[in-house]
C-alpha cells in the first residue's frame, strides 16, 4: 500500500480504511507541458482502465503525478484549515465539486478534462441494486437531516475515457454541443481568510478539540483552574482589535455565501456573553437612607491576659499570624498595607469555617476620624441595597480594639491591578473588559444616586470575586498607550469569572458635606482637581477612562508624577486644548488668593514645554497616542468602545458623560467577537455543570 500522499495509478478497490488526514502535506511541482521530453520520458502511455481514478469521499483529492511517481497518481489531502470540522455543509459543497480528477492533455486538447466512470454494464448494475425491504428491515428513519446549502452535484452529459491524453466520448462529440466544462478553483491557491472557517488557522499550535495539547503549572497568586495551557482560543487574534482590520481587508471584493455554519456562529458568539442577573441598574428606592455615626464597640482585653507591643512606631498593628484579634476573630496573614493600615484575613470563631477580611486603622487620630466616616458610608451602602445588587463592599461588623478601629468585610480576592501584575500587565481580553466596565458604572451609578462621590477609583480599589484563571497563548503586540512602548507576550492568564467589588471608601465623600481641595490617585486624577476648579460627580467618571485603558493597554495611561507634564499628556490624548473659559476660570482672582494652576498656561493655552522642562519630559510626552491611535476603531465593537471613551474624556465636567447615561451608550449593546474572555467563561460554565452533576450523583 502506498503513503497518505502518493498512490500508483491502479487505486485499490473503495474501502473505509482510507478515511484519515495525514500529517504533512507534499508540495507538489507543476506538470510538465504535453509532447516534451520529460513528459514523454515519465508518463508513457497507459490503457485507459489504469488512468481512471475513482471518485473518493475519504477527504482526499487527486492532484496530477510529478516525476518522481510515474505511472502514478498524487493524492493530496485537504487541509484541514481550510475547513472547520463541524462545518459539514461547506465540507460537502467542497467534496461534491473536487471528486474527480484531472489528467495531462495534449496541445489540441484542454488541460483540465473532467474524468468520470464508465458506465457500469447492466449485469453489474443489476449486482449493485438495492434491496430496500432489507434495508429499512429495522425500521423508517426517526430523523431525516437536510442540508440544504450543498447542491447536489450535476451529472456529466456524457461519459468520457482518456487515452494517451485526448478525450473519446460516448455521446456526440461536437464542441457546440459537448456542455462546457465546470470551472474549478485550484487547489494550490490560497484561501481567502474567513473569520468563521479560519479562526484558529493563525496560530503556531492549532486548536484542539477535547483536551489542551500543552500543560503548564501555574505559580503565582492566582490559581489556574486546570492547571493547563490552552493552545489558542476562538477569535483570540483579533483580542484587544489586533489583526481586525486585516480581517476586513482580506474580506473586501468576496461574495460568499451565508451558510448555516456562519449563522451558528453568530448565534454562539451572541451567547458567549457572560450572562448576568443584575445586568440592568436598578437606582436605589426614595427616599435615600443616609446612615448617621455608626457606634463602634470598644473591645478590651482580659484581665489575666499578658499584653505585649501591639503597635509599630507609624501607628501600625503588628500582625502576628495565629493569634487572637478579640475573641472572636483568629488572625491567618497579612493581605495588604497602606496609609491607612492593614488588612488581614481572619477565621471568624462564632462562623466554623468562615474568613474574614478585616481592615486594621492605625492607631492616628486623623485615620481613626476617617475610618467614622467610611463607616458611614458603608452603612449607607448596606441599608440602600441589602441585596448588593451594585458590588460594593458590604460592612459586616466594626469594632475598637487596642486602639484600633477594625472593619469587618467578607473575604474576596485580589484586586485586579495584582492580576495585572502577577499576568506581567498583559491587558485583558475586549469582552472581559466590557463586562468590567459594566460592573463599575453600575457601582459609580449607585454611589452617584446616594449623593457619594468615591473620588479615589483605580485597579488597586477594584477586587475579584474568584482568582481562577486560563492560560492561554497570546503571541502579538501588546497595545501601548506610548510609541515608546513596543512589548510583546507569549500567553496570558485569563479570569474565569469577571466579577468584581468596588472598595475603599476611605476618601469617599458626601456631595453635601466637605470636600477637600485634591483627590484621587495622581494616574486617575480628573483635569478639574489639577486646575483647581472643584470636584464633584464627574471626576469618578474620568477614573474609570483611565482604568478602561489601561485594562486595553496593561499599563497606567498618564504615568506622570507633575501636574504640567498630566496636563500635557491629557493633550496629546485628547488630541484637544483645554477649553478656553476652563483657562479663564483658572486665571479669575480668587477670593483666597491666586490659584496655582495659573502658571501653568500662557494667553489661555498650556504653557507647555517650558525652560525648565526636561528632555526625557518632552520626549514622554511627544510619544503619547491619541485615543484612536490607541484604540483602533477596527470593527463595530472597538468602534463603540472608542465612541464611549471621548465623551468620558472631556475637560468640561459638566458636559462629561454621566455614569447612567454610559450604561445606556451603544457600546453595552455590542457583543464583543468571540475571544479569549469568551472561551473562558464556555470553560467555567462547563465546570460549573460538571459541578451540579456530580452533585446530584449518588
Amino acid at each position: 500500500m502506498s503513503t497518505p500522499t502518493t498512490a500508483t495509478a491502479t487505486l485499490p478497490p473503495y474501502s473505509h480504511s482510507h478515511f484519515h488526514y495525514p500529517h504533512h502535506h507534499q508540495q507538489h511541482k507543476s506538470f510538465p507541458q504535453p509532447n516534451t521530453s520529460a513528459y514523454r520520458s515519465t508518463n508513457p502511455v497507459l490503457p485507459p482502465a489504469s488512468r481512471l481514478v475513482y471518485p473518493s469521499t475519504s477527504g482526499y483529492n487527486t492532484h496530477p503525478a510529478t516525476p518522481a511517481a510515474s505511472n502514478g497518481a498524487s493524492l493530496m489531502p485537504l487541509e484541514p484549515s481550510r475547513h472547520h470540522p463541524h462545518d459539514s455543509a461547506d465540507l460537502a459543497s467542497h467534496r461534491s465539486e473536487s471528486l474527480y480528477s484531472t489528467m495531462p492533455a495534449n496541445s489540441q486538447s484542454s488541460r483540465t478534462q473532467v474524468v468520470t466512470n464508465p458506465p457500469p454494464s447492466s449485469s453489474k448494475k443489476r449486482q449493485r441494486d438495492v434491496d430496500w425491504n432489507d434495508f429499512y428491515k429495522n425500521g423508517l428513519p426517526t430523523e431525516i437531516i437536510v442540508i440544504d446549502d450543498s447542491p447536489e452535484p450535476e451529472e456529466p452529459a456524457t461519459s468520457k475515457n482518456l487515452t494517451n491524453g485526448h478525450s473519446y466520448a460516448s455521446g456526440p462529440t461536437d464542441a457546440s454541443v459537448a456542455p462546457p466544462a465546470k470551472r474549478r478553483r485550484k487547489e494550490t491557491d490560497a484561501a481567502p481568510y474567513d473569520p468563521v472557517h479560519h479562526i484558529a488557522s493563525h496560530t503556531h499550535t492549532p486548536r484542539q478539540y477535547g483536551s489542551p495539547s500543552k500543560s503548564t503549572t501555574s505559580s503565582g497568586r492566582t490559581n489556574s483552574a486546570n492547571h493547563t495551557t490552552a493552545a489558542t482560543s476562538l477569535g483570540s487574534l483579533s483580542s484587544n482589535g489586533q489583526y481586525d482590520h486585516e480581517l476586513q481587508q482580506a474580506s473586501q471584493g468576496q461574495k460568499r455565501k451565508r451558510t448555516r455554519a456562519q449563522t451558528n456562529s453568530e448565534a454562539k458568539r451572541r451567547e458567549a456573553l457572560v450572562t448576568d442577573a443584575f445586568a440592568s441598574y436598578i437606582p436605589p428606592r426614595q427616599p435615600i437612607k443616609k446612615s448617621r455615626d455608626v457606634p463602634v464597640q470598644i473591645i478590651t482585653d482580659p484581665p489575666h491576659m499578658q499584653i505585649s507591643r501591639v503597635d509599630d512606631d507609624e501607628g501600625h498593628y503588628i500582625v502576628v499570624p495565629d493569634n487572637p484579634l478579640t475573641e472572636r476573630y483568629q488572625m491567618v496573614k497579612l493581605l495588604g498595607q497602606g496609609t491607612f493600615g492593614k488588612v488581614v484575613q481572619a477565621k471568624d470563631r462564632q462562623r466554623p469555617g468562615k474568613l474574614v477580611a478585616i481592615k486594621i486603622i492605625r492607631s492616628v487620630q486623623k485615620y481613626r476620624e476617617a475610618s467614622k466616616i467610611e463607616l458611614r458610608v458603608l452603612e449607607t451602602l448596606k441599608a440602600n441595597d441589602p441585596e448588593n445588587r451594585n458590588r460594593c463592599i458590604h460592612l459586616r461588623d466594626c469594632f475598637d480594639y487596642r486602639g484600633h478601629i477594625c472593619i469587618v468585610m467578607d473575604l474576596l480576592g485580589q484586586s485586579v491591578f495584582d492580576f495585572l501584575k502577577s499576568n506581567n500587565f498583559v491587558p485583558f481580553p475586549n469582552s472581559q473588559i466590557q463586562s468590567f466596565a459594566r460592573q463599575l458604572f453600575t457601582s459609580v451609578a449607585f454611589l452617584h444616586d446616594l449623593n457619594l462621590i468615591h473620588t479615589d477609583l483605580k485597579p488597586e480599589n477594584i477586587l475579584l470575586c474568584h482568582n481562577e484563571y486560563q492560560t492561554f497563548t497570546y503571541n502579538r503586540k501588546i497595545p501601548s498607550s506610548s510609541s515608546n512602548v513596543a512589548r510583546q507576550a507569549t500567553q496570558r492568564r485569563v479570569l474565569l469569572d469577571t466579577e468584581i467589588r468596588l472598595i475603599d471608601f476611605g476618601s469617599a465623600t458626601f456631595q453635601d458635606e466637605y470636600h477637600s481641595s485634591v483627590v484621587s490617585t495622581r494616574h486617575y486624577r480628573a483635569p478639574e482637581i489639577i486646575l483647581g476648579l472643584g470636584w464633584s460627580f464627574p471626576c469618578d467618571i474620568w477614573s474609570i477612562g483611565c482604568i478602561l485603558v489601561e485594562f486595553f493597554t496593561g499599563d497606567a495611561l498618564f504615568q506622570t508624577h507633575d501636574n504640567l507634564e498630566h496636563l500635557a499628556m491629557m493633550q496629546a490624548v485628547v488630541d484637544a486644548n483645554i477649553d478656553t473659559h476652563l483657562v479663564q476660570s483658572v486665571n479669575r482672582q480668587p477670593r483666597n488668593g491666586t490659584n496655582p494652576a495659573s502658571r501653568y498656561f500662557k494667553r489661555n493655552k498650556l504653557d507647555y514645554p517650558t525652560a525648565d522642562t526636561t528632555r526625557q519630559s518632552k520626549r514622554f510626552v511627544r510619544a503619547m497616542k491619541t485615543l484612536p491611535e490607541i484604540i483602533p476603531p477596527n470593527n463595530k465593537f472597538l468602534k463603540e468602545f472608542l465612541a464611549l471613551l471621548q465623551k468620558i474624556f472631556v475637560y468640561d465636567p459638566a458636559k462629561r458623560i454621566t455614569a447612567k447615561e454610559a450604561l445606556s451608550h451603544p457600546w453595552f449593546q455590542e457583543h464583543a467577537y468571540p475571544d479569549d474572555g469568551t472561551e473562558a467563561a464556555r470553560i467555567r460554565a462547563e465546570k460549573q455543570r460538571l459541578n451540579e452533576l456530580s452533585a446530584i450523583a449518588p
